[in-house]
């Protein structure tokens, strides 16, 4: 792995032998170790290293871009020239950006752990062994990923800007199959000491364990209470839309909305960079510095998200940034939020998640891994899996109440969510 110091070296260079007045250059390298589990063994091994760099030229305002994952002298040289023949040969961009200014860069929490890098093979099947190990005790089967890897990303351009970021991560995840029913449990971090993968194995085996022999239950609005990785699952699709050109655009759910209360006033969503729990970035796009950034404020929407172009259009600053997003919650658990609903349904995760209407953001998707009966403040019995049809809008005006957040994916910290009226329209027969 290559420094700090070797990395700009590489970069001014081939900055130096661009003719084109206008230049950007990126360096991005990533090492990762993988094992992937199923039906109680091991079933693939992956890992590697790559690295690459990236040239982007632009004369008035006509551009052009390469890449090569060879850092020699010769194979820049070519990329350069092969940048450049592009940038001639091209019509001119409209929404072109030139390269910014030398930014000063926020201190961010540690995301960086030189023991990551150093992870083996034997070290991932050593963490993988635990979890088969419990699974097995029931007869049960465990499947699963264990990811660990290392990133850095490196800019520098023809204005002098130097923006320069190292990352770290492990990522677990499984799902404990039983005869009729399966639990999930997904934990991530930037260190392995965030990872415990024994305790979320057996976290998904209870699931599992309580999920056996699912009772049939009849589609239509119920108050549902989405643990956290369910919240992640559905809200991901309104963070994906939240592009202050697209709602300017007409093309998506936020439409117009912005300054006005869309959601309930139970929720606040931001971009935050302090966090030690979920560290940020130091700079985003295109090298902005990282800044914070709330969103939705009581329900209302505050700002969606604008790119370079976009800000300098509507007259504001550009957004670096929108993970890692944060949403409050409540200073409670799950159950809590459990022993205050009198009938409902306890969700522990969505997926195959579809558009039916993107504009008005409305979903379709199934529960999965863990559907439960609520009654009188307990949880009563599992159920088979239902498909539903509805908004996260909807959703999000229907609240009820929340538990505390918990970062989830790698990108998000939420909180468990209790809201009324959510629409399941069909049953399914997935387990």
């Amino acid at each position: 792995m290559r420094n700090k110091d070797d990395i700009e070296a590489i970069l001014r260079e081939a900055l130096y032998n661009v003719s084109a007045p206008q230049a950007q250059a990126e360096y991005v390298f990533r090492k990762s170790l993988a094992t992937r589990i199923g039906e109680n063994a091991i079933t693939q091994n992956m890992g590697g290293e790559e690295e690459y760099l990236r040239i982007f030229v632009a004369h008035d305002k006509r551009q052009g871009s390469s890449i090569t994952n060879k850092l020699e002298e010769k194979s820049i040289g070519t990329m350069i020239k092969r940048a450049e023949e592009i940038a001639e040969n091209s019509p001119r961009n409209p929404e072109y950006m030139p390269p910014i200014k030398p930014q000063t860069y926020p201190e961010v929490p540690q995301r960086y752990y030189e023991e990551v890098a150093q992870i083996r093979p034997a070290d991932v099947a050593k963490e993988i062994h635990k979890a088969v190990e419990i699974a097995k005790v029931e007869n049960y089967r465990a499947s699963g990923l264990f990811e660990a890897s290392c990133a850095i990303k490196a800019i520098t351009n023809s204005e002098g800007l130097f923006a320069f970021d190292m990352h770290s991560s492990v990522d677990y995840s499984t799902t404990i199959h039983g005869p009729l029913g399966s639990g999930f449990c997904s934990r991530d971090g930037e260190s392995l000491k965030y990872v415990n993968t024994e305790a979320a194995t057996r976290e998904a085996l209870e699931t599992a364990k309580e999920a056996q022999n699912p009772e049939p239950v009849d589609p239509g609005e119920y108050t549902v209470i989405f643990e956290p990785q369910a919240v992640y699952d559905f809200l991901s699709f309104l963070f994906w839309n939240m592009s202050d050109r697209d709602a300017d655009e007409g093309t998506t759910v936020f439409a117009g909305k912005v300054g006005q209360k869309l959601l309930s006033d139970k929720v606040n969503i931001m971009t935050r960079i302090d966090d030690p729990e979920l560290p940020a970035p130091p700079f985003g796009l295109d090298g902005l510095p990282a800044r914070p950034r709330v969103w939705v404020k009581k329900g209302v929407i505050m700002r969606l998200r604008h790119d370079q172009f976009w800000a300098g259009k509507k007259g504001t600053d550009p957004d670096p940034l929108l993970y890692p997003l944060f949403m409050e919650g409540q200073n409670q658990s799950i159950s809590d939020l459990i022993a205050t609903c009198k009938k409902g349904l306890l969700v522990k995760r969505l997926w195959y998640i579809r558009y039916v209407d993107r504009k008005e953001l409305l979903l379709t998707g199934m529960t999965r891994d863990g559907l439960f009966l609520i009654k009188d403040g307990n949880v009563v019995a599992p159920v088979k899996n239902l498909r539903f049809n509805e908004s996260p809008v909807v959703f999000l005006q229907n609240i009820v109440a929340m538990s505390r957040p918990q970062r989830v994916g790698g990108s998000v910290k939420v909180p468990g969510i209790m809201s009324k009226n959510f629409t399941f329209s069909s049953k399914t027969e997935s387990i």
